[in-house]
């Protein structure tokens, strides 16, 4: 995704401006390629409350990629 939104912020008669990743909308996702363990991870995190730490890297791998959560955790 490579959308960006331009945010203009005025602070003590300074604009800011930044660029942000759009928001995505659920349109954007092709849900119907998620595999039956990345589904059982993610109700496992976000319903039925018993997820493990495995569930959590792996629901975060999903949303931000592995290199991303590896890189966070210094692995």
């Amino acid at each position: 995704m490579s959308e960006r939104k331009h945010v203009v912020e005025q602070q003590g008669g300074v604009s800011f401006h930044r660029e942000i990743p759009a928001t995505r909308k659920a349109e954007d996702f092709c849900t119907y390629k998620v595999s039956e363990q990345s589904r059982a991870a993610f109700r496992r995190v976000c319903m039925s409350g018993d997820a493990t730490p495995d569930d959590y890297r792996h629901v975060l791998s999903a949303v931000m990629g592995r290199a991303v959560v590896d890189d966070i955790l210094n692995l």
